[in-house]
């Protein structure tokens, strides 16, 4: 197989921008492999390792089959001829910018290029489609959506020129539950296209897209080379020069400390911080922010998730333009985005599955000869997890430093974040909120969550998140909280019931009234009681069904009311009023 780019059948406007603009000296195996099948007017399913030059795998075959177009028959500006679809944003501008050296400033490429993404407003796109026109749309899913249902001049035009669909990292875009919004943009679609789906692990879900929306495929896999061959098909894919490491300490008030002290030993270098949930990156980004700034004031920290909608395309250029720095991040940042010289990638907690962990590694590394490092940070009760990872053929080793952590650091990150939760309703309740968010990923989307939720001691969570109360929540009921003392005290479980009381006020004001006693609801419930003829811990656990069930009906009651389904007579008679 060759790898020259003068081996490939494309135009030379093309190979020009590879080698003078992109730099690049010869073809990567997965482009080698894919762009020949492509310009033949063969679908593709390709399934290829990070970093391998997936990107150029499809814009190549793209300018090409569309400049082939263009010298055949006229196009019109407003001639949609290949759309490359995106699971994240940040993917999307990615591929964009590939995509903007071959179509910018390039008089022998005449094609246009457009990136639909959120955060703008659907009608500002849709005139900017019309008066400027686009031959090659990047977009996510939902503003594709989006424009195919408000546009009918753009739904028209794709139903009638579309020559190319791509589908990249195709897999994510399943998992983060596309797949109505997927449907429905290949409903849209002519038939007659080529199909590309590109990714770097295959699923169920994948094979079953790959039957429904592209006609006789041919299957690219590029695998990395493995001394032994036998058991290459058992291995995930991780970059040859990526060392993967692992650190188990003995309890979670650890975690942050350890984070910064690592951190703050070389502020030279760029860190990709991972943990569960949104709330969690909000919570726990201000006191990383605030101690490891304490050294140096110059470091970058950021933080990104998927729920900052209007900032997030700043945040990650901000990140990626600086030579150093943190960013504090959610699994939306572990497929596909290219981010210069990633040093470190910690994993504040375990990513949900192993193809998670091989994407989230993957983001140090993943460029052409690169080398790169990703630490995973576990707990006593995780060690499973890393033995998984070991027996799926991923090298992680024990992480060999005499990095110590200093206790009075550690004290003082949980006294701040106390500090703050008793003198800020907000803080306090995103904390609690954080908590709540990690335990039902923890114990429902997990991947060991049967194993490894039974083993988690909830009050050396509850001090590591350095919470004034432990939040009442169904996974905790009738569930052992550890051996560890949860650390509070009578001042901070006064502050919490203060700040329920404040939050149940502030809701709405004209709601608030002196509760009496309940009438039918009192009698139904003793009724029940008085039947029951369970004993001791089983008829304790029946009323507190009971208690929660009452609880359920009278929110139900309120939001009816709020809603004008019933009166306000119904609703005191509900209540006994």
């Amino acid at each position: 197989m060759s790898l020259s780019w003068k081996s490939l059948a494309v135009k030379k406007a093309i190979t020009r921008v590879v080698r003078k603009r992109l730099k690049f000296v010869s073809m990567t195996a997965v482009q080698s492999a894919v762009i020949p099948l492509f310009i033949a007017n063969k679908d593709c399913a390709v399934e290829a390792v990070t970093g391998s030059g997936k990107t150029l795998a499809f814009v190549i075959p793209i300018v090409h089959i569309l400049l082939s177009k263009a010298e055949k028959e006229a196009i019109d500006d407003t001639d949609v001829g290949a759309i490359i679809l995106s699971p994240t944003r940040e993917l999307a501008q990615q591929t964009y910018q590939v995509l903007n050296h071959f179509v910018v400033d390039n008089p022998s490429i005449p094609l246009k290029a457009m990136l639909l993404i959120g955060g703008t407003n659907v009608g500002q796109d849709i005139e900017r489609y019309m008066s400027c026109g686009a031959h090659i749309i990047v977009s996510t899913p939902g503003r594709l959506c989006g424009l195919f249902s408000k546009c009918d001049h753009f739904a028209s035009r794709v139903r009638k020129c579309l020559e190319v669909f791509v589908l990249d990292e195709a897999d994510l875009i399943l998992n983060l539950g596309f797949e109505t919004a997927l449907n429905e943009i290949l409903s849209y679609l002519p038939k007659q296209r080529r199909t590309g789906l590109f990714s770097a692990t295959q699923t169920k879900k994948l094979d079953h897209l790959i039957r429904a929306g592209l006609r006789n495929p041919v299957k690219v896999e590029i695998k990395e080379k493995y001394s032994d061959p036998s058991t290459a098909d058992e291995c995930l894919q991780m970059p040859q020069t990526l060392h993967n490491s692992y650190v188990c300490l003995k309890s979670c008030d650890e975690k942050l400390a350890f984070i910064i002290e690592f951190v703050r030993r070389d502020l030279s270098a760029k860190y990709l911080v991972f943990t569960s949930t949104c709330a969690q990156v909000n919570y726990f980004s201000k006191p990383i922010n605030k101690f490891i700034q304490q050294k140096d004031k110059s470091f970058v920290t950021l933080k990104i998730h998927r729920k900052l909608q209007k900032n997030r395309q700043k945040i990650f250029n901000e990140f990626r333009e600086s030579k150093s720095g943190l960013l504090f991040c959610t699994d939306v940042m572990s497929r596909g985005v290219d981010i210069p010289q990633v040093d470190w990638v910690l994993h504040m907690d375990l990513p949900n599955t192993i193809e998670d962990y091989v994407h989230r590694c993957g983001r140090s590394a993943h460029q052409m000869g690169v080398n790169g490092n990703s630490l995973l940070i576990a707990l006593p009760n995780e060690t499973e997890f890393i033995d998984l990872c070991q027996s799926k053929g991923i090298d992680v080793n024990p992480f060999d430093t005499k990095l110590t952590i200093d206790d009075n650091l550690k004290q003082s990150i949980i006294e701040s974040m106390k500090r703050e939760a008793r003198s800020d309703q907000n803080y306090y309740e995103l904390g609690m909120q954080s908590f709540v968010a990690f335990i039902r990923t923890y114990s429902s989307k997990h991947c060991m969550s049967n194993i490894l939720y039974k083993k988690l001691d909830i009050n050396d969570l509850a001090n590591g998140y350095a919470l004034l109360k432990i939040p009442v929540m169904p996974e905790l009921k009738h569930r052992p909280r550890g051996k560890t003392v949860f650390n509070t005290s009578a001042d901070d479980i006064q502050i919490a019931k203060n700040f329920k009381r404040e939050s149940f006020l502030a809701k709405d004001p004209s709601d608030v009234y002196e509760r009496k006693p309940l009438t039918k609801t009192v009698s139904k419930k003793v009724s029940l009681i008085k039947k029951c003829k369970l004993k001791g811990k089983r008829k304790k656990q029946f009323i507190d069904e009971l208690d929660i069930q009452e609880l359920a009906e009278d929110s139900k009651m309120v939001k009816k009311l709020k809603k004008g389904i019933i009166t306000s007579q119904q609703f005191d008679q509900h209540f006994g009023l």
